[in-house]
């Protein structure tokens, strides 16, 4: 078994106080927006473009294709899933844009990775403004992304220029809760790199740690593909996996086996790699078709 010198407890609480700022900086913009209200202060029947009207937004949630195969991290681990589950919350919509995400210039996240022992900056939101509250999906459901897009009950949204979004993670519910035993992020594979053993993983992220990176469990400022929004249509909500484990070294967990994959161990660098990748915005892209 290989595993890393462990992490010290000030590089963890620096490491969440970052997330927790940008969690918290993207939160400001957002504060006091009530999207129901404000849904209802913007439609009526009528097809004004000034004031919009009410439409119907059928919900889905699906996986992105490249987390259906082995995918290579940005690590270089070569991952293959055989579950990946989530607990979603209610998805809200705005007309703000969506912030840049910066994979280079960021010097923040490039030197959290240099702690991490790893050299490469990963995704990060600038500055965010939502906007105007276009539409909401207000249910909960435990979802199991392999098994193909899973139908939610409907929205509502009102007709103009969607650009963004908000994901949230939410106490599981449903017919499905129970495989995620508690947890709101829950995968196993299996992850390969030359020169190092495989490692069979169970891999999980708890509301209470998502929180500590992310306010509310709200991942904000997702992608919307810009769209105007003119009637009734479907919202789904794409989950990229891939995502959640890219600085994951593996290097720093237990090797397990098929029969019975390891979870990583408390506080390593897997463990903490693993729950702020759940945090990235750019995990989570949304898009509308019309009927």
């Amino acid at each position: 078994m290989h595993t890393l010198p462990p992490i010290t407890r000030t590089l963890q609480n620096w490491l969440r106080s970052l997330a927790r700022a940008a969690a918290w900086g993207a939160g400001l913009s957002v504060a006091g927006l009530a999207l129901g209200a404000g849904i209802q202060a913007c439609s009526s029947d009528s097809k004004d473009a000034t004031s919009g009207k009410r439409v119907v937004l059928h919900t889905r949630v699906a996986v992105d294709d490249v987390a259906t195969a082995k995918f290579a991290s940005a690590v270089g681990w070569n991952i293959t899933l055989t579950k990946a589950l989530v607990s979603a919350g209610p998805f809200y919509y705005f007309d703000g844009a969506p912030p840049l995400v910066l994979r280079e210039e960021h010097k923040g996240w490039q030197y959290a990775a240099r702690l991490l022992g790893l050299g490469l900056a990963h995704a990060h939101p600038g500055h965010y403004q939502a906007g105007n509250a276009m539409g909401q999906m207000l249910e909960s459901a435990s979802i199991d992304l392999l098994d193909g897009a899973f139908d939610l009950p409907n929205g509502e949204g009102v007709t103009g220029t969607y650009r963004s979004a908000r994901f949230t993670f939410a106490a599981p519910a449903g017919s499905g809760s129970g495989s995620l035993d508690g947890h709101v992020a829950l995968t196993e594979g299996k992850a390969e790199k030359d020169g190092e053993p495989p490692r069979f993983f169970r891999a999980f992220a708890d509301l209470d740690a998502i929180e500590k990176s992310a306010s509310q469990a709200h991942i904000e400022g997702c992608e919307f593909t810009e769209v105007d929004v003119e009637d009734d249509g479907t919202v789904t909500a794409t989950v990229n996996p891939k995502i959640w484990f890219d600085l994951v070294d593996f290097a720093g967990a237990d090797e397990g086996s098929a029969d019975a994959p390891a979870e990583f161990p408390d506080d390593s660098q897997p463990q903490i790699a693993f729950v702020l990748g759940v945090t990235q915005l750019s995990a989570y892209k949304f898009r509308y078709s019309s009927p």
